[in-house]
């Protein structure tokens, strides 16, 4: 298998088919395409998702908070409780082990998010960090969506801009590289898309309109792979548009730098939402006025197996991405 996500064919075949006994409270299990699990507790649900930082060294701590809490957001829900598993190489310092748990709890504190626990360890089987979290938030009943709710007839939404994860990782990971290729501004600029990784508000602000029916976190693979994916839950198909989806000019020179797809770039920090087509123009309105970007780049259709993006004016098969493009893009970076 490549590098990133277990393929959905050996996930079905080889990891649904193994899951324990059966709860009738947990009322959302693995499935593809869902971001989270949907527990039934009294009258409340807890939403639980858990996802590691593999790809980032210098901003692990940071991205292992908010891609989790990304994952709560999708079902509209805010996340509360963050646990992390962090597992250093040998040879790791104190100093270098306080700067990812700074990164923790400032992200942390910027979601109002508590940190109630997680284990630490010096393993001889790796040799980067790696942090792999766990999160939970809190709804009532029946007060969430799902990634299979996407109906034919919805709009489907693009929070911010694509690959802004990727951007973020490449541009630290590869400053030296990229440097010299694009200049320090280009890099700087870059960087500093951290600070839009979450998309806690772009999905809340969104649910709270009551005409959203999905929400996908697009994370490896890109928007390609969360597009695919969201419809892969909810049993139906698409049609979007290469020339509305919305990307930065720098993440643009990026990807062109190193030639990879920005449609493939891991993109935390960008919702994808499914809602009411003719209500759409009203979640784009609410999610501005929070100061969320959002653009309609497509819409659902009812076939599953029409899975389509037009390229100049030529209508063709959006694929599904065998592994993100951030893994070659990392090794043209830092080679070593």
């Amino acid at each position: 298998m490549l590098p990133g996500k277990v393929p959905p064919e050996i996930l079905q075949s080889i990891v649904f088919s193994k899951l324990g006994r059966m709860d009738s409270d947990v009322l959302l299990g693995p499935s593809l395409g869902e971001d989270a699990a949907v527990i039934k507790i009294g009258d409340q649900v807890v939403v639980a998702a858990t996802d590691p930082i593999t790809g980032s060294v210098e901003d692990v701590g940071w991205l292992a908070v908010h891609v989790n809490a990304n994952d709560i957001a999708t079902f509209g829900v805010s996340p509360r409780w963050f646990l992390a598993s962090i597992m250093l190489p040998v040879g790791f310092t104190p100093d270098e082990l306080g700067k990812i748990m700074h990164q923790i709890d400032e992200a942390a504190k910027m979601l109002d998010i508590s940190v109630a626990g997680g284990h630490s360890e010096i393993t001889e089987k790796i040799t980067q960090p790696i942090v792999v979290g766990f999160m939970m938030g809190v709804a009532p009943t029946g007060e969430y969506v799902t990634s299979s709710g996407a109906k034919p007839g919805d709009s489907l939404i693009v929070t911010k801009s694509i690959g802004i994860e990727g951007t973020s990782i490449l541009a630290t990971e590869g400053s030296s590289y990229l440097t010299e290729e694009l200049g320090p501004d280009v890099v700087r600029e870059a960087q500093q898309s951290r600070n839009s990784i979450s998309v806690v508000k772009d999905g809340v602000t969104a649910f709270q309109t009551g005409f959203v029916h999905a929400m996908h976190d697009p994370t490896e693979g890109g928007l390609s792979g969360g597009i695919h994916e969201l419809c892969d839950a909810s049993g139906v198909g698409f049609e979007i548009d290469n020339d509305l989806i919305p990307i930065t000019k720098t993440t643009k020179l990026i990807c062109d730098s190193l030639q990879i797809n920005p449609l493939e770039l891991i993109s935390s920090g960008s919702m994808l939402i499914s809602c009411d087509g003719e209500k759409a123009a009203h979640v784009i309105d609410q999610l501005e006025s929070a100061g969320v970007g959002a653009t309609i780049v497509g819409s659902v259709v009812s076939d599953s197996s029409h899975r389509k993006i037009v390229i100049n004016g030529l209508l063709q098969d959006l694929q599904r991405p065998a592994t993100d493009a951030l893994w070659s893009a990392l090794k043209k970076v830092n080679p070593s």
